[in-house]
């Protein structure tokens, strides 16, 4: 999305996708605006906007297949005028830092959260395992079953280590570690997407009713390997940075 400098004011056009974060809802955003195209992402600033300028009109909430509690959709710029001041970040090269800040922030926040959701899946299914009964005893008694419930158990822990980990060093380091941070978020999301699968194999059927919270969180966790950047992209970036 465009914006142009006329006198002490913006003038912004464009459309943002509709993956916003609460895009339908929202009285203001945090908007990344292209200052520079010539640049590309580099030329790049950042606007604080109330959602009710003249010119600013929304899309339909997205009907999605996990995280529907999330609401997001599209927001439409034409001719808004935003005052100069609203303008947060207009030196692009600025702007390149926080965006890494940004990243780091966010894809550590996921590292964190899906660790949560792994581990509440496991729960789930170690519960389910003991109250199920099958060939006349609770199914955790079947070797296979604990075979797999400990794998689960397994992944989740290595997971937490990691997140933990990470947070650590990136309180600690003013900056942060963008490839610390990618690695959590990819670590924990598809961590995540495994024992909630898993879980569902535990429930048999039942696994795949809303009866129970194991379909959602299988849901769930498939959608955060793409949100807040889809995992291999984020991997690739990563390597990048480690140089």
């Amino acid at each position: 999305m465009k914006a142009v400098l006329k006198g002490d004011e913006y003038i912004l056009n464009g459309q943002k996708s509709a993956w916003v974060s609460n895009g339908t809802i929202a009285t203001h955003a945090a908007v990344h605006v292209s200052l520079d195209p010539s640049k590309g992402m580099q030329g790049s600033g950042l606007a604080i906007i109330p959602l009710d300028l003249p010119g600013i009109s929304r899309g339909k909430p997205l009907d999605k297949i996990g995280q529907r509690p999330l609401n997001q959709g599209e927001i439409f710029f034409e001719e808004v005028k935003v005052p100069k001041k609203y303008m947060l970040i207009a030196d692009t090269a600025m702007m390149q830092i926080v965006a890494k800040m940004i990243l780091v922030n966010a894809n550590g926040g996921m590292g964190i959260t899906f660790v949560g959701l792994a581990q509440a899946a496991y729960d789930e299914a170690l519960k389910y395992a003991k109250q199920r009964i099958q060939g006349g005893v609770p199914i955790f008694e079947h070797k296979n079953i604990k075979l797999q419930l400990f794998n689960m158990f397994i992944k989740v822990e290595a997971a937490r280590a990691y997140a933990r980990r990470m947070s650590l060093y990136n309180t600690v380091n003013e900056m942060g570690s963008s490839p610390h941070a990618i690695a959590a978020k990819v670590l924990s999301t598809k961590t995540a997407f495994e024992v909630a699968s898993e879980a569902i194999t535990i429930f048999g059927g039942n696994g795949l009713t809303r009866e129970y919270p194991i379909e959602k969180m299988f849901r769930d966790a498939r959608a955060a390997m793409i949100e807040d950047g889809e995992n291999n992209a984020l991997s690739i970036a990563g390597a990048v940075d480690l140089i």
